[in-house]
């Protein structure tokens, strides 16, 4: 693996650990941090349809966070793999979701883009899933 790729992949895992202190109930700090805050950011979720945008992608983290408690957490993520394009790169991946937030595994894609020497991500697609869809609405209704 290059310096490059390494630097990716270690973007990637902070993007992933950001969603996992959201499980946690530890705040939306870390997923500020992994994006890249423009127009042209995008994002798709277990939940379906599109964001567009960092107002409405940062909605959709909103939304999650609120979910979030102490002892949600344990997400696992596996199979990275990182590709550069000078100053694009894209990962591919298997998000474990925790339990409490269905407990499947998603493939996971996410686009990253170099900004100031920091790679920030500017799309993140995760599979559909109607498990992790239903654990969120019985979170939700507290049963």
């Amino acid at each position: 693996m290059t310096n490059e790729e390494e630097a990716v992949q270690a973007s990637v895992l902070r993007f992933y650990d950001a969603i996992d202190q959201m499980a946690q109930g530890k705040g939306l700090d870390a997923m500020s941090d992994a994006w890249h805050h423009t127009e042209h950011v995008t994002g798709g979720h277990p939940s379906g349809g599109w964001a567009h945008g960092w107002d409405e992608v940062w909605a959709t983290w909103k939304v999650f966070a609120s979910f979030g408690a102490p002892g949600r957490g344990g997400s696992k993520v596996e199979d990275v793999t990182v590709h550069v394009f000078g100053d694009v790169a894209y990962s591919t991946c298997s998000y474990v979701a925790p339990a409490e937030f269905g407990g499947e595994t998603l493939s996971c894609t996410n686009v990253l883009h170099r900004v100031d020497g920091a790679w920030k991500i500017i799309h993140h697609h995760a599979d559909k899933s109607l498990a992790m869809v239903a654990a969120l609405e019985k979170l939700a209704t507290g049963g």
